[in-house]
């Protein structure tokens, strides 16, 4: 194995443990997916993938997507390793690493080296169709104590559906008869951690930082349409943001807006979720405030949101929104013997389906709600061939041909 000259950039802090069983990105090593962004515009796999066997591993690492980011100046990678390098087995303080690229006779044209992380905060592109063949835009964002890429990947397997299944089953009919990939899918991801925290971000905070990570796709003079998938905290997270855009005078937040036609709730507490175990997990921490208006069935902040959201996207038949909601109990946060917190409390419906399902009153049916015989966590991972994907894929696919046959 080469002699890796890494550095450690700006702190971000390792991702933070669902509130679910099993492993994170962090604690599973052998399983873990990198990010690997400033990649230059027009690198390909094989020319990434060399540097990094060069730099790590000579055996050379598994480069599962490579797409341009959102900002068009460089690309993002997700990268795997059969052996992770000693270099990157442990998370630095700095939170990522930082490898130089070949020098170039400009050294201003481009990003002059990579950036590796594993926690995925912010926006990070998972796949990018040709411009031709681009229709719609596809935005996740992960839940409470979630993880932007972890939050969507296979318990104990390396499948994530928004990478490697999603963008393949949406497409559309070219001229020539063939269907070819339609979707840029995007993920985003912020910091929920519940122990420990030093946060005391609200859901205004939250839906504030989600906005300007999409700053970038905002200013496009002619956005594409627009489905957003949230998970839990991040569906609320997400109203908050699109009940701020709908009141905002800006041109290009109004723009923004008029482009966002569905949206997929999955486990989303629109009317609060059970929070019991989680209380004694935050303490008296700066994120408990956060914490209690989501476990809250009367909070204040809960019965606005609700109020503003169902005009948010305009009357029936303007946008679609679909609640799919858990059937199966989540364990519990419980201490350890060790003091540590483990989801190996008693199990428990985390959020019911009247909270889940608590949207638009006109898409109180079948076709916009969905059971997922699945936990709070699990909700959103898939194995390849799952049925319980095929009744997201199902009624996504809807969405997407209702959007591009309305806008």
């Amino acid at each position: 194995m080469k002699s890796a000259h890494v550095s450690h950039a700006q702190p971000n802090g390792p991702p933070t443990a669902e509130p679910e069983p099993g492993p994170t990105p962090s604690q599973d090593v052998q399983g873990l997916t990198f990010r690997v962004r400033g990649v230059p515009a027009d690198w390909d796999i094989i020319r990434l993938k060399s540097l990094l066997a060069h730099q790590f591993d000579s055996a050379g690492p598994t480069i599962s997507s490579l797409a341009l980011e959102i900002h068009g100046r460089s690309r993002t990678a997700t990268v795997s390793f059969r052996s992770v390098p000693p270099p990157l087995r442990t998370s630095p303080t700095a939170g990522s690493w930082l490898v130089p690229l070949p020098s170039t006779p400009n050294l201003h044209t481009g990003p002059q080296s990579l950036s590796l992380d594993d926690g995925f905060f912010g926006v990070t592109t998972l796949f990018a169709p040709p411009l031709e063949h681009h229709k719609v835009d596809i935005i996740a964002i992960s839940g409470l104590g979630g993880h932007a890429f972890g939050s969507f990947k296979q318990r104990g397997g390396e499948h994530m559906w928004l990478r490697d299944a999603l963008p393949h089953h949406i497409t559309h009919v070219t001229q020539e008869g063939d269907h070819k990939p339609c979707s840029r899918v995007i993920i985003y991801g912020y910091d929920s951690s519940l122990p420990q925290s030093r946060s005391a971000q609200n859901l205004e905070d939250l839906a504030t930082s989600f906005h300007n990570s999409l700053l970038d796709l905002m200013s496009a003079a002619n956005p594409k349409p627009i489905i957003f998938i949230a998970h839990s905290l991040g569906g609320l997270i997400l109203k908050q943001y699109l009940i701020s855009l709908s009141k905002s005078s800006s041109d290009d937040c109004q723009k923004f807006l008029r482009a966002v036609y569905g949206v997929a709730f999955f486990g989303v507490p629109h009317d609060g979720m059970d929070i019991e175990s989680l209380i004694p997990m935050v303490g008296n921490g700066p994120n408990r405030s956060l914490l209690e208006c989501v476990g809250d069935t009367s909070s204040p902040i809960l019965n606005i949101q609700r109020r503003d959201f169902n005009k948010t996207l305009g009357s029936e038949g303007e946008s679609e929104v679909i609640c799919f909601y858990e059937t199966l109990k989540s364990p519990t946060a419980k201490k350890d013997t060790n003091g540590l917190w483990a989801m190996g409390g008693p199990p428990a419906l985390l959020v019911t389906k009247a909270s889940a399902t608590h949207c638009r009153p006109w898409e109180d049916d079948e076709e916009h709600i969905c059971a997922l015989n699945r936990t709070h966590s699990d909700i959103v991972k898939f194995a390849p061939q799952d049925e319980e994907y095929d009744k997201v894929l199902a009624r996504v696919r809807v969405v997407v041909q209702h959007a591009l046959a309305i806008r």
